[in-house]
């Protein structure tokens, strides 16, 4: 026997189902408070306040000792033959009259004091002159070249790279002046040690190395040392 059963009304219910949906949908769009809220957004990043980075030039400090300057084996080698004596480290002080802020000058080839005879004079020597301003140390060598021509000693242009260096020939002694932003520095050689050319190569050689081996942050070893 066959049964029969009633139809579905599949229809009818979707679209109750789908009456229902646009009710609800339409309801809550109806709602004012439902609007979309509009936030303004951006994806630079914020201006910098901070200024740029800068470094500080290094200062200048004087050496604290010869040895950051100048070898034993050095000068040994330049001069060609070993200095007799000791080595001597001096401090100066400050002469703000001529905007000098400091000194420190190495005695090479110093016979030492005995009970009959004081120390005697060095046979080559080194000195460092600071100043407040690169015009202070070119206005203090100006000052010294005029004196020194003014008492019959030779000034000569010589040749110190990196510097601006002078020659000053005496019956006493040979000088090389090197001035170099605010500092300054005098080499003395004491006639017979080199005849005349040699002299002047072996100063300009010497002062290569003193500035090649100085910088605004030098350290040295203070004290004396033997260079017998």
């Amino acid at each position: 026997m066959t049964v029969r059963r009633p139809p579905t009304r599949v229809g009818g219910a979707r679209s109750f189902v789908g009456l229902v949906g646009l009710v609800v949908l339409a309801g809550c769009s109806s709602t004012p408070d439902a609007a979309p809220v509009v936030v303004a957004t951006s994806s630079a990043p914020p201006p910098s306040t901070s200024a740029p980075a800068t470094t500080a030039a290094p200062v200048y400090e004087l050496p604290e000792g010869c040895s950051g300057l100048l070898s034993l084996q050095q000068v040994d080698d330049v001069l060609g033959t070993p200095l007799p004596g000791e080595t001597t480290f001096t401090v100066g002080t400050p002469e703000p009259e001529i905007g000098r802020t400091g000194r420190v000058t190495c005695g090479f080839g110093v016979l030492p004091a005995t009970e009959d005879a004081a120390a005697g004079d060095p046979l080559l020597q080194l000195s460092v002159f600071s100043y407040t301003d690169a015009q202070a140390a070119a206005d203090r060598v100006g000052a010294t070249v005029d004196a020194q021509q003014a008492q019959g000693v030779r000034a000569d242009q010589a040749v110190v790279p990196g510097s601006s260096a002078v020659l000053l020939s005496g019956p006493d002694e040979t000088t090389l002046i090197a001035t170099v932003d605010t500092r300054t520095y005098s080499l003395s050689l004491v006639p017979g040690v080199l005849d005349a050319p040699g002299t002047q190569t072996a100063l300009q050689s010497l002062m290569g190395a003193v500035l090649a081996a100085d910088s605004p942050a030098p350290e040295g070893t203070a004290g004396a040392s033997p260079t017998g």
